[in-house]
């Protein structure tokens, strides 16, 4: 799948998916007995939740992981207190800080309770896992229509991405604010350590892995184990089928992995996992994983574009042991492989209980995160491309000024295929916890490639059920 249109408006530049957290795709609350329930008592829960503003200020409280030391809080927070600021003594934006490990959980246990909060997390981000959301919140119409908010902010509606905006439209009701920013993921190596002797992107997957030598990735297997994922997703891509395999999965997920691209893509994980892996791998959250790249215990990374900041000088006191943000390179995988998934629902949808007040406030902050300004700022922080905004020659020099962005821009032409991640076609539980439960196993050898396979094949009909 070629997006050749991300490219020919500006910078097209890392992540897609998003850091998600844990929790099965079983039906759950709100289903068979619990419909009707849910249904009937949504009136009275609005009554209930109506506030009275006479002129007051309206005070949205929104549960999120991108707080604390979650990276994603490094824009969000300040954006809040922007949208604060402007909308003083009208509208107040409170954030709940939640650990991102537990936002799923906290979500279903409040659906089933008919108390969600007026904007939640889309599925694919915060582990909350698309056939939870389907069988729940949609079967049980629990999504408030976005259709007339785009009508009415006929600007923003613009600037969608026309992929998200059709998969986020179901049954005629658009369920999900849709994407803008589109952010294919690569990889950054440290120059000072690992000297590739051509362009990753033009290497094959083979090439790649016998250059490496002695040279270490940042791999991870606590949380999702997001490095490690992005690793296996290029890995399937550059299987004979392996593009088609990661895209044409998307929609409805992938609940077998007995196949020949997917065993053969592990075996050759499992290998880079036992030979070039960073000391600190097993039992690695995120965290661990970035501060063994910067602290020269790994040479190389894979992450999306939010992580450049990292490299600037005013990010320095996360570096240790002679590590040099100067020395990070970035490009997209061998195969000229990006990862990037346009047909996504986008970042929050509203509570259709919410009372009128809530949606008004909710509706008034997606459409100010929206903004041009907004989105610009937003590319200019973490990186990304909107290829339906277009953007004046100021902000395109401002982008060129950070120097590794530019890079990944530079390492995607007309040719690069663009392929969706793990977290786009595995169920939220295999992706955000089994899979990386599972990954110590296929280190020791406890596991073969086949014998991983048919343990996540496992693991996702568990989560069918």
């Amino acid at each position: 799948m070629k997006l050749k249109k991300l490219l020919k408006s500006g910078l097209a530049l890392g992540l897609c998916f998003g850091l998600a957290a844990c929790s099965s795709g079983s039906k759950g609350a709100g289903t068979d007995a619990g419909t009707e329930q849910a249904k009937t008592e949504k009136a009275e829960s609005s009554q209930e939740k109506k506030v009275e503003t006479d002129g007051k200020e309206i005070e949205l409280k929104i549960p999120t992981y991108l707080a604390g030391e979650n990276v994603g809080a490094v824009f969000f927070l300040p954006q809040v207190e922007r949208f604060n600021k402007k909308y003083e003594g009208k509208y107040k934006v409170v954030v709940e800080e939640v650990v991102q490990d537990s936002y799923a959980e906290k979500i279903k246990q409040l659906a089933g309770q008919n108390k969600l909060p007026t904007l939640v997390h889309s599925p694919g981000s915060g582990g909350i896992d698309t056939q939870w959301f389907k069988q729940v919140i949609l079967d049980n119409d629990m999504a408030y229509d976005l259709t007339e908010f785009g009508k009415e902010n006929p600007d923003v509606a613009a600037a969608w991405i026309e992929g998200s905006k059709d998969f986020c439209t179901v049954d005629g009701k658009l369920i999900c604010n849709p994407l803008i920013v589109l952010r294919p993921i690569g990889l950054y190596y440290n120059e000072s350590l690992y000297k590739p002797e051509k362009d990753i992107r033009d290497m094959s997957m083979d090439e790649f892995i016998s250059g490496l030598g002695e040279n270490k990735l940042a791999f991870m297997t606590s949380e999702n184990a997001w490095t490690s994922s992005l690793m296996l997703a290029a890995l399937i891509a550059n299987e004979d089928g392996g593009v088609d395999l990661l895209n044409n999965n998307t929609s409805e997920k992938l609940w077998d992995y007995n196949t020949p691209v997917m065993v053969n893509a592990v075996g050759k994980l499992q290998k880079l996992l036992q030979n070039n892996a960073s000391s600190n791998t097993v039992g690695a959250a995120y965290a661990d994983a970035a501060n063994a790249f910067m602290s020269n215990n790994a040479a190389l990374i894979c992450n999306g574009s939010w992580m450049a900041s990292e490299f600037n000088e005013d990010a320095k006191d996360k570096w240790s042991n002679g590590f040099d943000g100067k020395d990070v390179k970035t490009t997209i995988y061998p195969g000229n492989i990006a990862l990037a998934n346009p047909k996504a629902y986008g970042d929050f949808w509203i509570s259709n209980a919410a009372s009128d007040e809530q949606k008004e406030a909710a509706k008034a902050f997606l459409a100010f995160r929206s903004s041009k300004e907004e989105i610009e700022a937003f590319i200019l922080a973490e990186g990304g491309n909107a290829p339906n905004i277009k953007h004046s020659d100021d902000f395109l020099n401002k982008l060129k000024e950070n120097d590794i962005l530019y890079q990944l821009d530079q390492s995607m032409n007309e040719n690069t295929k663009f392929v969706a991640t793990l977290g786009d076609i595995f169920p939220a539980s295999v992706a955000d916890t089994e899979f990386g439960k599972l990954l110590p196993k296929l280190i020791d050898n406890s596991l073969t490639p086949e014998q991983f396979c048919a343990e996540l094949t496992k693991k996702a009909q568990e989560a069918k059920q």
